[in-house]
């Protein structure tokens, strides 16, 4: 085999690898994204609650859950994003939402808290 047989073989190969890659990725996008809208929905649903009890509650608290909604918004900004992202932008948009959820459980934490002892 000469040189050019060989380099034109690797490349081939690296190509072959490459879509293989690529394909995994697609499939491991496809299969996070039922898993997003799924968190949407329950972000939404958590932003209405908070919504509907904000001006019930008192000033302390309403400013936690302000402060959760807020992250609860870019919470929602990033899971649509993340739809319409490619695989490797989607798997890096996810671990940002997870981070931004433990933001949200710690200000709906923190409201809760001082709604129980305000």
């Amino acid at each position: 085999m000469s040189f050019h047989d060989a380099m034109a073989q690797a490349l081939a190969q690296a190509r072959e690898m490459q879509k293989q890659a690529m394909e995994a990725a697609n499939k491991a996008a496809e299969q996070m994204k039922p898993h997003i809208e799924r968190s949407l929905e329950n972000a939404r649903e958590m932003q209405a609650t908070l919504t509907k009890h904000a001006a019930e509650s008192g000033e302390a608290t309403s400013q936690q859950m302000q402060t959760a909604m807020s992250h609860l918004t870019d919470y929602i900004r990033m899971g649509t994003q993340a739809m319409r992202e490619s695989a490797e932008a989607t798997r890096e948009t996810a671990a940002k939402m997870v981070d931004q959820s433990k933001k949200i459980v710690e200000a709906a934490t923190e409201a809760m808290t001082k709604g129980r002892d305000g």
